[in-house]
């Protein structure tokens, strides 16, 4: 009898063991074939621990061109034309080493994250075949993404220096898609880039012009998404040009559910959105009815098409949970500005050739001065942007906080959004509430990267 059971038992393990090993095989065989497919389509992807990102110079088609650009990917050197997706589980140490194997001096910034100043990368150089080791730790969950910093920052970052990251909840995986969606673009020479940057304003988007060529996750068609009635859908974007405001435009209403990383306090519906360069938007896609269609979302003369498979199921179920934000604007409401930055731009001769020169106060970088704060306070923080040139927009990202919009030219807004990188736009004072939580030399500047790399840039100094 004793020998029976121990039969069974052998048997049952030995049958447990292989349907797991058979399952497991299953799972990376769908992953290893999603990432050749669609890398961008994360719904399978694990989240991981230990990362390594290699950063490479090589040759690519991208948007139907052959162009020499740089990649963040992996040791399998996997096509990564919008760089690897870096899944994150939040409250779980990473562990980040990044390789530079591009021939060119670099580094990295965690853009978005809540992470230690001596993480936050700008001020560590990676030369080339150098290496450095980051440990992370999420506080938050959402979309953000990691990219050069190393001025020109321009040049490094339009030729791919960039790759998306996620952060992830158990919320996450009751979406039957999850797909990044990078926005880039192509131009045909820096100059261009330059003349246009920051061109802003609804009637002013330079997305889809035919002197630019839009990319989604790297090319003009991205690859096709799929869902069905009763599933639910997110898809997360970031606007990963260099220069360039962004338009996207669907067929049907999607709910936006998240900016910059952090959920809204309150979901709204819309057909279309603009999104600066450095921001990020999460929307819902729920689609219903018997009639399968096929749509087509588009940013600017970019595209990418939904494949809906219809029945007769009913609504998806939204697992978006709401942030109950902490409203910062009791906090300083009824104060004057404590810190003030008046943005500027103005031509110069650099012998035969005009330049821009782009100011906070009239300085530009590294000549600006810093900003002393305390770590736990909250400030109010005018951004003035004086441009002379109209639909002129400065999108302004905070390294190491969110922040809240409180009032545009004295008039509240009465909005709870967190975010770390806004456009000022042009003839506008924009109050801002922040509080910084992580001592050090906080970065602040116009993600505009050409205005940033002629000088509108400085920082805050917390302690």
């Amino acid at each position: 009898m004793e020998i029976k059971k121990k039969v069974y038992l052998g048997t049952f393990v030995l049958a447990t063991t292989i349907l797991l090993s058979s399952c497991s095989s299953t799972n990376n065989f769908k992953d290893k074939q999603q990432v050749k497919e669609d890398p961008y389509n994360i719904t399978l992807k694990e989240s991981r621990t230990n990362v390594k990102i290699n950063i490479i110079s090589t040759t690519s088609k991208i948007a139907d061109k052959k162009e020499r650009h740089y990649q963040y990917t992996d040791e399998s050197e996997n096509n990564y034309l919008a760089g690897m997706p870096i899944i994150l589980d939040k409250g779980k140490e990473a562990t980040i080493k990044v390789s530079n194997k591009s021939s060119t001096t670099t580094n990295v910034h965690w853009h978005g994250l809540s992470i230690p100043n001596n993480q936050d990368g700008p001020d560590i150089t990676l030369n080339n075949k150098g290496e450095k080791t980051f440990k992370i730790t999420p506080k938050e969950s959402g979309t953000f993404w990691v990219h050069s910093h190393y001025r020109p920052v321009e040049t490094q970052v339009t030729k791919g220096m960039y790759a998306p990251i996620i952060i992830r909840t158990e919320t996450d995986k009751k979406y039957d898609l999850d797909e990044v969606m990078m926005l880039g673009d192509i131009q045909e020479s820096n100059e261009q880039n330059s003349t246009m940057a920051g061109m802003n304003m609804d009637d002013m988007d330079m997305s889809g012009s035919a002197s630019i060529t839009d990319t989604i996750n790297g090319k003009k068609i991205a690859s096709n998404l799929k869902i069905e009635g009763g599933q639910i859908g997110k898809l997360r974007f970031i606007n990963a040009s260099a220069n360039n405001f962004k338009t996207i435009k669907f067929p049907f209403k999607v709910r936006v559910i998240a900016k910059d990383g952090y959920n809204l306090e309150q979901a709204y519906e819309t057909q279309n959105f603009n999104i600066a360069p450095g921001q990020r938007l999460d929307v819902e896609v729920v689609l219903t009815g018997k009639e399968s269609k096929t749509y087509t979302i588009k940013d600017g003369n970019a595209k990418v098409k939904l494949i809906y498979k219809g029945n007769d199921k009913s609504k998806a179920i939204s697992p978006f949970i709401p942030l109950k934000a902490d409203n910062l604007e009791k906090y300083v409401s009824d104060k004057a500005p404590d810190i003030s930055m008046k943005l500027t731009e103005e031509m110069e001769m650099n012998g035969s050739e005009m330049k821009m020169r782009e100011m906070i106060n009239g300085e530009v970088f590294p000549n600006t001065e810093t900003f002393n704060v305390k770590v736990g306070q909250v400030y109010k923080v005018q951004f003035e942007n004086a441009d002379k040139m109209a639909g002129m927009s400065h999108p302004m990202h905070i390294h190491g906080a969110h922040f809240q919009i409180i009032s545009k030219n004295g008039h509240p807004t009465n909005d709870t959004t967190w975010y770390d990188t806004y456009p000022m736009d042009q003839g506008i004072k924009t109050d801002i509430a922040i509080k910084f939580d992580e001592p050090g030399v906080w970065m602040v500047h116009c993600h505009i990267l050409n205005h940033e790399d002629n000088g509108m840039m400085t920082s805050f100094t917390a302690k």
